[in-house]
Parts: structure tokens; C-alpha cells; sequence
């Protein structure tokens, strides 16, 4: 096990990369021809190419980083690129920039500007308290303990088995989860629950070591997740009964405050209700409730609360009603 940085399973790296030190990569990313800093996050399923990362930058779940050789792509230090990103080849974006979810960056971004839509547009500038820059040292030393006390790991698919899972979490008895799915999470709820293949969830409570009282996943009788979905429940999430998710959808629990340097984590919990349908793509990051019956179409960017039996598309930001 490498005493530095930490990689995780279905990940490829390769011979054209250059990694520093403390860097943690999260399960199924991909780095071709990417130089990374020192003390740099990369989540679940990034695709980055061609592309030179500053030290002490974030990058959410499902970030896209599309540089090529002729045009590569320059992430200056302490940059924060939220949930499934999309950065384009040749572009720059300046230290302690702040990309929102979703967004597609086009065009050079300046330092400490704060970015939103599709194609990315500047909405305001960071007005920051300097307490240092983010590093996830300290937690890559809980993750490295964990997987040496044989718990189950996202370092080592051998802890992954669907029967240990079912072990640990007894109400899950009754669910049918794939054995290609990547499960480290504190799991609840209902019966007949079905988890399609190369799905990831993590996520646990304080109670089990989680960063959060409300941290785990609790899934109603009947629920189905598609597959690929990502749910990442540190903040806590919940999906009513008999609610659908299809494949490739992603959610996100926590979030970060962007007014201090550091990035300190906060839990922002995601609540589902019952009888829902999330469409294929769809990315929802907490804090926010969706009401019973609710629809949310494929690909949208759900950041706030959406009502119970509406049907919403494209960025829902103030309880934009599309239907």
C-alpha cells in the first residue's frame, strides 16, 4: 500500500502521468498524460487528458478534462471543480477559481472567479478567509487504516463481496446488489431494493465513523438504482419507496464552503421521496428535498429543492418549476 498517495481500484494512471504527494484518486478515474500537485483530490469516475493540475485542487465526481497534446489543459493551484465539470481542451483556469456543478468551461477562467451554466459564466468573484489551502492528508491516513484493519475498502476489491456487505448491514437481507458494484457505505431500509452493476456508494454515520450524524444511505422498499449511478451520502441520503434512478445518475451529499481558503467540508443532505423518477445522467448535490412523485429528466443539475409531483429540466436552482 503506497504511504503517500492513495489510488483506488478500477483506476488507470498512466506512464505519461506524474502524480505529487498526498494525492488521493477515487475509484474508476482515469489520468493520461496529467501532471497533479501535491495535496490534490480527484473523485469517482474523472476522465482528465492532457492536463496540469495546481497544487491543492479539488476535483468532484465525473469531472471531465478533455485536453489534447496541441492543447492541454492548465488547473492553477486550489481550484474547485464540482460534480461532473466538463473543462475543454486549451483552457486555463486561474488559482482559487470555483466551477460549479455541471458546468462546461469554454473559455480561460481569471483567479478566485466563481463560474456557473452551460457554457460557464462568471457570476462573482471569491472573497475568502486565508486559513491555508485544503489537502486531504489527514484523511487518506483514516482511509489507509481502514483497509489495513480488512473493513471494506475502495483499495481492495477482495472486501467488496456482496455477501460481507449483506454481513454488515442487515436490512439489507432481501436486496439484490450486483457483484460488480463498489459498495463502502452504511446501508438501510426497505425490502426488494435493487443495485444494478458499476454502481459506487459510500457514505456512513458518525456511529460507524462517518463525518456526520445523518451520514449513510437509506433506500425505501422497491427502490432501483440503474446502473453506474454514484451516491456519495457522507451528508446523508435518502430515496422514498418504490423511486427509480437510472443509470449514470449522481448524488452528492456534501458540499464545501467556499468562503475559506480551505474548503472545509459541510454535510448537505439529500432527501428523495417516494415514487420518484431520476432520469438518466441526472446530477443532484445536497443540501435539497425532493417531494413524492416527483420527475426530474435525464442530464439536469438539480442544486435545489424541487416540489412533490413537478416535473423539472435542465438547472434547477430556485425552484424552477419547468412543467
Amino acid at each position: 500500500m503506497d504511504d503517500v498517495n492513495v489510488i483506488e481500484v478500477s483506476t488507470t494512471v498512466d506512464s505519461g502521468s506524474v502524480l505529487g504527494r498526498h494525492v488521493w484518486v477515487r475509484a474508476g478515474t482515469r489520468l493520461q498524460n496529467v501532471q497533479v500537485g501535491d495535496d490534490c483530490f480527484i473523485g469517482f469516475r474523472c476522465d482528465v487528458q492532457f492536463a496540469a493540475i495546481g497544487t491543492s485542487s479539488m476535483l468532484a465526481t465525473g469531472v471531465h478534462c478533455m485536453g489534447t497534446a496541441q492543447a492541454p489543459i492548465r488547473i492553477a493551484e486550489n481550484v474547485w471543480l464540482g460534480a461532473k465539470v466538463t473543462v475543454n481542451e486549451g483552457v486555463s483556469i486561474g488559482a482559487g477559481a470555483v466551477i460549479a456543478a455541471g458546468a462546461l468551461v469554454t473559455a480561460d477562467v481569471p483567479a478566485d472567479a466563481i463560474m456557473v451554466g452551460r457554457p460557464a459564466r462568471f457570476i462573482g468573484w471569491r472573497s475568502v478567509v486565508e486559513d491555508g489551502r485544503p489537502s486531504p492528508e489527514q484523511v487518506l491516513a483514516k482511509v489507509r487504516e481502514r483497509a489495513r484493519s480488512g473493513l471494506p475498502s475502495m483499495l481492495d476489491r477482495s472486501t467488496q463481496s456482496v455477501a460481507r456487505l449483506k454481513s454488515l448491514n442487515p436490512e439489507t437481507a432481501t436486496w439484490e446488489i450486483s457483484d460488480e458494484a463498489l459498495i463502502d457505505a452504511e446501508l438501510r431500509g426497505g425490502a426488494s431494493v435493487e443495485i444494478a452493476r458499476d454502481c459506487i456508494l459510500i457514505g456512513r454515520s458518525s456511529r460507524q465513523g462517518g463525518m456526520s450524524q445523518l451520514g449513510g444511505i437509506e433506500l425505501g422498499t422497491g427502490v432501483r438504482l440503474g446502473e453506474g449511478v454514484v451516491i456519495e451520502a457522507a451528508g446523508g441520503v435518502s430515496i422514498g419507496a418504490f423511486s427509480e434512478v437510472a443509470a449514470g445518475v449522481t448524488i452528492v451529499a456534501s458540499t464545501h464552503d467556499h468562503s475559506f481558503r480551505s474548503l472545509p467540508w459541510e454535510e448537505a443532505p439529500v432527501r428523495i421521496g417516494s415514487r420518484c423518477v431520476i432520469g438518466e445522467g441526472a446530477l443532484l448535490v445536497g443540501p435539497l428535498s425532493v417531494g413524492d412523485g416527483a420527475v426530474i429528466k435525464p442530464h439536469s443539475v438539480v442544486i435545489r429543492d424541487v416540489l412533490e409531483n413537478t416535473v423539472v429540466h435542465g438547472v434547477v436552482q430556485l425552484m424552477e418549476i419547468q412543467e
